[in-house]
């Protein structure tokens, strides 16, 4: 007889600790389809047995399974590949053995270790995020791993997913740095990605755009000013003025747009849609904020459609805001591609 499954706790446990040490590669919770109604049709006893023949395929091919309750299983570490190979075990064992019809809907996450900061509410997070994908396998008609991944695509209800994860992820590892003083993509003073977290972020969001052939849109923006406040009120002040900037661009950007602070007083803003018209509109309200509710102003270089490259992008919006620092400064210069 198979030893049981560990439960709820112990996946908690376990992820827990697979966050602190940097091994977080993906967690996927299974469940039986329709298993309410295959009681209903074969018995309960054909029941418990597809149960325990679950877990048995589970524990044989997963490094670690868990029965999380009901018919709900979870399972850390797997690649997409292996968990579609599981399923299809499953399927296979179930006819062969009970000559049942038996299939497993999956809700998977992967997200980049390097992109976690070990806590609570990151494993809340993480969990949420899969219990939503394995919704989506639901309502999609079952029998099948919706995933969450790091690298896109973001579009449709899993894109959504996925950048509300990041923006979740961004706080809590902005909260946590402040606790703990490290956090090597999280700025510590204004709790916006830095240029690490950007490097990654944005690198991943170009691959995207290059697979599905969305553009999406890149502000670059640099103050005007924060030299001129760090001699004339202190760098305390510089530093408020930073802050600042950081709190207009929360409250200015759209929620599913990314903040990050790329240097000392350099920001920059990725948009998921490429439309220039709608970058040219933010860019503006950046602009106006900043100088209405500061002491100093901001020039903005806007990129905007499918870059060959991450660097590309971040060269050629660079450039646009260098165009705005020539041609007086406080301004929005829109970089337009063939």
């Amino acid at each position: 007889m198979n030893a049981p499954q560990p439960g709820i706790n112990q996946l908690n446990a376990d992820l827990a600790e697979s966050l602190r040490d940097g091994r977080f590669v993906s967690l996927v919770l299974f469940d039986i389809d329709r298993f309410h109604q295959i009681n209903a049709d074969l018995g309960e006893e054909t029941g418990d047995a597809i149960l325990a023949l679950v877990g048995e395929v589970l524990a044989n091919m997963a490094p670690v399974s868990y029965r999380i309750g009901g018919d709900s299983h979870a399972v850390l570490g797997l690649t997409a590949e292996s968990a579609d190979k599981l399923r299809g075990a499953v399927k296979e064992a179930a006819q062969e053995r009970l000559q049942a019809h038996v299939s497993l809907s999956g809700g998977g996450v992967s997200v980049a270790p390097d992109l976690l900061v070990a806590s609570e509410e990151a494993e809340r997070l993480l969990y949420a995020a899969a219990s939503k994908m394995l919704a989506l396998a639901k309502q999609g008609g079952r029998d099948e791993i919706v995933w969450l991944a790091d690298d896109g695509p973001f579009d449709g209800e899993t894109g959504e997913a996925a950048l509300q994860l990041f923006r979740d992820l961004a706080r809590v590892n902005a909260s946590r740095a402040r606790q703990m003083e490290v956090a090597s993509k999280v700025d510590p003073l204004t709790g916006l990605f830095n240029r690490r977290g950007f490097e990654d972020i944005f690198g991943r969001m170009v691959d995207s755009a290059q697979r599905t052939e969305r553009p999406l849109g890149l502000l670059y923006m640099d103050s005007d000013s924060l030299k001129v406040i760090n001699d004339r009120d202190g760098h305390e002040a510089g530093d408020r003025f930073i802050v600042d900037l950081a709190s207009i661009l929360r409250s200015v950007a759209r929620r599913s747009d990314f903040n990050f602070r790329w240097g000392a007083d350099e920001f920059a803003v990725v948009l998921e849609s490429g439309n220039a018209a709608r970058a040219a509109t933010l860019a503006e309200r950046l602009r106006e904020a900043v100088a209405e509710r500061t002491g100093g102003t901001v020039s903005i270089g806007i990129y905007c459609g499918v870059p060959e490259s991450a660097e590309e992008a971040v060269r050629i919006a660079d450039a646009a805001m260098y165009d705005a620092k020539r041609r007086g400064k406080d301004r929005v210069v829109v970089s337009l591609q063939d």
